[in-house]
């Protein structure tokens, strides 16, 4: 199957009170702006979320205003110029649809088929425990029969319970209970992921599937690649790099897809700038991903020519980098595990507790500048030198003898808040804890002070703001940082608001525990960072990974924290990418409106063998030394991004 490198998401949802619609469209004037704008693969639209077919369809309903065979011309033009080609169907929205069908949709606790902004999209869902699922079904085996399609791409997916009739007789007749919630979530989970594995069967082997928001868990067996979809302006970027370290790993190709819009999705007058959407594609480059640009097409006019203008000029350098990334591969040492019940890649705007600490926890990592991906329980450890359990994973049965493998072979762990302890959270659950639980932190406002550390953290008490567990160290186990006790709560005690809370004296438990290569930090570090980014929180894990991993994949000199740095490997090949640019919080949105700048940064990359070291593109040698197992590189100038490369 072909690789994607350099694509194309284009919404289409039209709404039907447009006169002129494809007045001024010209398919092959469409193909002709996509190849020169450098794209490989574009996804088009068969069915939007409004529910309109752009094509003669004889189940669905076509847009009132259309006129010609809009999908057939624009695969055949595509094709032509050899672009990839994959068919848009919404699955979650069909509003005509809905509207037609009532007992199509999915109906709330409350009895709601409409609920939410009206004036939005997802103000009612569809129920693929209803006729609406043959119908779909239909269209998708109606578009593979018509046109040669490249592939399928399903949008939208969400598993949101349906109580309605349908739904709750079938739960009782089943035997479950439809009054109960999980019962109920997970009868129509079964149901969505039944009628995804119901399309493969009518598709071709050799057609891309991806099943957007599906989760990528649940798409064992089912997607051909993945598509990280985030527009950063408004998911953040953070989110990005979480699901990147962890998609990678899966086995299958994986594509950013991001956007042109400033704002998100529909956003027609909002064009982020070049520096932004460059950005974007480094971010992909450095994790060993490609990218996919989302765009959302005029129904009179069709593309935008001076937005396919910017996208050509970012593709056309990302295509000069390919000889080093494509089929490139991420380099880490850290392992970070998924909190149960985190469904990454699944449909959820608000961000869950687990989703929030992994992002928090990409965070800290890049602006360390450790190398890590992450991984579920399944996971194989053996490839990390250190693995971190951030704040809330009990260790069960089958990831205590992982742990206890990782350990045995040399390895490192850091735990944070709860992590560590076993199910029942009665104790640790590994004999390396050597230190004793004294149960859950009574004070809501309390301190730390790590006395051995460098800089502040040794001269001052600073602050726990997510609070966790009671430590205590055995014999042979050794403190690393103090807990200190407020005076008292933040509370109410009838006369006054406690909110001033100083810092008393030391409780008689440690906030951190070194135990062998076991480094337990009691508060939850990375929940924290994500409501507070204290940069001390930060240098306290920096300071237990220093102690486990003395000889990181790559080390920095004056890189500021704002930049990244990662490592990617292909054949002999090592490939360090440095991105100085960063983006800042306006209001609402993070924005990047011009590249920054890094002068004067050194990077080391661990090993002795090196044949070359050259900037990508130009091939443009540069000066390095090799020192105590590292390759030491002076990096030249960096005006946002650059890519050393170190050949072996």
């Amino acid at each position: 199957m072909r690789l994607i490198k350099r694509a194309v998401h284009l919404d289409f949802h039209t709404l039907p009170d447009i006169p002129d619609f494809g007045g001024n469209f010209d398919a092959e004037r469409f193909a002709h702006t996509l190849k020169e704008a450098r794209v490989d693969f574009i996804n088009v639209f068969a069915k939007c979320n409004i529910g309109f077919a752009y094509y003669p369809t004889k189940i669905g309903l076509p847009h009132p205003h259309l006129k010609f065979d809009m999908l057939g011309q624009m695969v055949e033009e595509c094709h032509k110029l050899g672009i990839g080609v994959a068919a848009y169907f919404n699955v979650g929205l069909d509003h005509e649809m809905a509207r037609k069908h009532r007992e199509w949709t999915v109906v709330n606790k409350d009895g709601q088929v409409l609920y939410g902004d009206r004036t939005a999209n997802f103000f009612r869902l569809m129920c693929l425990n209803s006729g609406y699922r043959d119908y779909l079904l239909g269209m998708i085996k109606e578009v593979c029969e018509l046109y040669p399609v490249d592939g399928i791409f399903l949008d939208c997916i969400l598993t949101n319970p349906c109580y309605g009739n349908e739904c709750m007789e079938s739960i009782r007749d089943e035997g479950n209970d439809p009054l109960n919630d999980k019962h109920v979530s997970a009868f129509m989970k079964r149901h969505v992921i039944d009628f995804f594995h119901d399309v493969k069967q009518v598709i071709r082997d050799d057609m891309f599937f991806f099943p957007n928001g599906l989760g990528h868990i649940n798409c064992e067996g089912l997607g051909s690649h993945i598509e990280i979809e985030c527009l950063p302006g408004a998911w953040s970027y953070d989110y990005f790099a979480a699901q990147a370290a962890y998609t990678r790993n899966l086995g299958k190709q994986v594509v950013y897809m991001t956007g042109r819009f400033h704002a998100s999705w529909g956003d027609f007058g909002g064009l982020k700038s070049k520096a932004s959407l460059e950005y974007d594609c480094w971010d992909a480059i450095s994790q060993g991903l490609t990218t996919s640009v989302g765009d959302h097409m005029h129904p009179r006019d069709g593309l935008e020519e001076s937005v396919y203008r910017m996208i050509g000029e970012v593709y056309a350098d990302i295509e000069a980098y390919e000889p080093w990334t494509d089929y490139a591969r991420a380099v880490t040492d850290i392992g970070i595990v998924m909190p149960e019940g985190c469904d990454m890649g699944a449909n959820n705007v608000s961000f869950p507790q687990g989703q929030t600490i992994l992002n928090a926890a990409a965070r800290m990592l890049g602006e360390l500048k450790y190398t890590f991906d992450i991984v579920d329980e399944r996971a194989d450890l053996s490839a990390y030198k250190v693995i971190i359990l951030p704040d809330v994973i009990p260790v069960n049965e089958r990831l205590r003898l992982k742990l206890e493998n990782h350990l045995a072979a040399g390895g490192g762990i850091v735990s944070t808040g709860s992590s560590g302890l076993n199910p029942e959270k009665s104790g640790f659950a590994l004999d390396a804890w050597n230190m004793e639980y004294a149960g859950q932190a009574p004070w809501n406002a309390s301190y730390f002070k790590m006395p051995e550390a460098s800089g502040q953290l040794a001269e001052r008490l600073c602050a726990i703001y997510n609070q966790g567990i009671l430590l205590k160290e055995k014999p042979g186990a050794r403190p690393v940082a103090d807990y200190y006790k407020p005076y008292f709560n933040r509370d109410w005690d009838g006369f006054h608001g406690t909110f001033y809370t100083p810092p008393d004296t030391n409780a008689g438990y440690r906030a951190i525990v070194r135990s062998g290569s076991v480094f337990q930090i009691g508060f939850q570090l990375f929940s924290g960072y994500a409501d507070y980014a204290m940069p001390e929180h930060k240098y306290a894990l920096g300071e237990c990974l220093k102690q486990l991993l003395d000889r990181p994949v790559v080390k920095t000199e004056r890189i500021p924290s704002t930049a990244r740095v990662t490592v990617t490997a292909k054949d002999k090949m090592r490939m360090i990418h440095i991105k100085a640019t960063y983006p800042e919080l306006r209001g609402k949105y993070n924005v990047i409106e011009e590249h920054s700048s890094l002068r004067g940064g050194v990077v080391s990359l661990r090993g002795e063998s090196v044949g070359a070291v050259y900037a990508a593109p130009s091939r443009q040698p540069i000066p390095y030394t090799v020192e105590d197992g590292y390759i030491r590189i002076p990096l030249p100038d960096v005006e946002g991004y650059a890519m050393v490369v170190v050949e072996g």
